[in-house]
């Protein structure tokens, strides 16, 4: 049996990633000036809230058009792959529902406020190591592609021989 369209687990991630993400990125703003830091546990995880301009980890900050085109593209692209999946099993609605939740999420910050929320800092300040402060959104996003590629390297499972 194959499914074209996508089933009602993924609409039900959709909304949870995107609800989380949205009351977490609502309450840092309410919480945190823009640049403000809470360490949580010092030497290796902060709050901090950054307004985020750019896309992927602040690359092109600045660059509205080319972000914008990045957008447009990265959204055809997604619509393409889509096609050829057969939405009947777990994991296409459930990594769906994670990249698209989160792109929803950070799409309406963009959108609201000219640039993306991001909070969570993670560093090993030891050796001065330092990620780029992300937010829930991205790490869906990124668990998403992540599961994406390391399918597509593995091709998919062969069915057992009788």
């Amino acid at each position: 049996m194959t499914a074209r369209w996508p089933r009602p687990l993924f609409y039900v991630v959709t909304l949870l990633v995107l609800g989380l993400d949205q009351i977490t990125k609502a309450w840092t703003m309410s919480s945190f000036k823009p640049n403000e830091t809470f360490p949580l546990i010092p030497g290796f995880f902060n709050l901090t809230y950054v307004q985020n301009r750019g896309i992927a980890f602040g690359m092109f900050a600045g660059e509205g058009a080319l972000v914008m085109l990045f957008v447009v593209v990265l959204i055809l692209v997604a619509l393409y792959y889509t096609r050829s999946l057969n939405w009947v099993g777990l994991e296409p609605n459930l990594i769906g529902g994670f990249l698209v939740g989160g792109a929803l999420g950070n799409l309406i910050d963009r959108a609201r406020h000219g640039w993306v929320v991001d909070f969570l800092d993670v560093h090993i300040s030891a050796y001065h190591l330092n990620w780029p402060v992300f937010n829930v959104a991205d790490s869906l996003i990124c668990i998403a592609v992540g599961w994406i590629v390391i399918r597509q390297l593995g091709g998919t499972p062969k069915p057992k021989q009788p």
